[in-house]
């Protein structure tokens, strides 16, 4: 199964950390298989990333 996250990092290899208990949207990596989303989720990150520290690049990450 192919699956996309949006960033604006190239993460080679995720890392799974146990969240706490009982948060349903605390500490996560979140990926879609819907590349559009992602592509939509990156671009969204880079603005904001851009307004912060001048210069954001988006990256789709892809999974398999």
């Amino acid at each position: 199964m192919i699956v996309y996250h949006g960033s604006t990092l190239k993460i080679e290899k995720p890392l799974i950390i146990r969240s706490e208990f009982g948060r349903d949207f605390g500490f996560a990596f979140y990926t879609t298989d819907i590349k559009e989303q992602a592509e939509r989720w990156t671009v969204r990150r880079a603005k904001l990333q851009e307004r912060k520290f001048s210069g954001g690049k988006a990256v789709v990450n892809i999974y398999d």
